[in-house]
């Protein structure tokens, strides 16, 4: 009798869907603020990602029923994501309207720069040489591939709400990588979402969430876009994926969102890339097949629970 193995998926193929959410987003959001300014366009965007969870709910809590205790536990968890994500969202954006996109897509870039520094500086963790060798091409690859004209690189006052927007990043995904082992992924995705969008709400409350716009034909499909794909499932699937994955691995991954945006505005909005942003795509794609292929995932390089005696 020949008995069946059945493979697990690999979190990196799991993870990569992340970066293919984000990246369609980056066109539909370039849309949607022709009609919807900024602060009302988020708090949708996350409000909806967290009704894309809540609904979600009975198929991600399938078989594993948790304890009133471990819910309160994970409420401060979900308030630090929730804040990082809130704050990166709202310094990129802000300091993108302050700066050039040129300007905005190098500097967030640095977030593959900072994620492993932060690793270290918190957690004592430091990366081995095949992924400092992969955050080196992909730093590269993404500078080339975010700056439009070589010749026309200036700094503005927005640059460095930018880089702190990247910092925000940075830290979220150093977070979630801390966090993710110790709670079920659909409870540390609620709780961050929920804390995310109350934020964003908050915010937009004073100017008003623009109702009539948001419902209009030419608006909500970019909405559901970006807020239940973008938001709730692309935020879940990190959340599941980094339960098993370091840090670093996860962010060499998720730079190629840069990769997979450029070929959904390429295909959507007719964007079109220079010779040297092609190289900077192929140094990205390079430095996540290079990852995967050189990736151990040691249990120490994990920032999992301390055990217990």
């Amino acid at each position: 009798m020949v008995r069946r193995t059945t493979r697990k998926l690999d979190a990196g193929l799991i993870l990569l869907l992340t970066p293919i959410l984000w990246g369609a987003t980056f066109p539909g959001t370039k849309i949607a603020l022709r009609r919807l300014p900024v602060v009302p366009f988020m708090a949708w965007s996350r409000v909806l990602g967290l009704a894309a969870i809540v609904a979600l709910l009975p198929l991600l809590r399938r078989g594993d029923p948790e304890p009133r205790r471990r819910g309160r536990e994970v409420i401060v968890p979900g308030l630090i994501l929730g804040a990082l994500m809130f704050l990166g969202y709202f310094l990129q954006t802000e300091g993108l309207a302050r700066t050039t996109a040129t300007n905005a897509g190098f500097i967030t870039a640095l977030y593959v720069v900072f994620t492993p520094v932060l690793g270290l500086v918190a957690f004592a963790h430091r990366p081995p040489r095949s992924a400092l060798l992969a955050i080196a091409v992909s730093f590269v690859g993404l500078a080339l591939l975010s700056v439009t004209n070589l010749s026309s690189i200036r700094f503005h006052a927005g640059d460095l709400l930018v880089m702190a927007g990247a910092v925000a990043w940075a830290a979220y995904i150093t977070a979630v990588g801390y966090y993710s082992p110790r709670f079920p992924p659909w409870m540390l995705s609620l709780a961050q979402m929920a804390a995310a969008s109350l934020l964003h709400l908050v915010v937009a409350a004073p100017g008003g969430m623009r109702l009539s716009t948001a419902l209009s034909l030419d608006v909500w499909p970019l909405l559901i876009l970006t807020g239940v794909l973008g938001s709730g499932v692309a935020f879940t699937i990190q959340i599941l994926a980094q339960r098993t994955l370091t840090p670093v691995r996860a962010v060499i991954l998720l730079a190629g969102e840069s990769l997979f945006s450029a070929a959904f505005a390429a295909v959507w909005i007719d964007e079109r890339l220079a010779l040297h942003q092609w190289g900077g795509a192929a140094l990205v794609l390079l430095a996540m097949v290079y990852s995967e292929l050189s990736a151990r995932r040691p249990a120490e390089g994990l920032l999992a629970p301390a055990a217990v005696p």
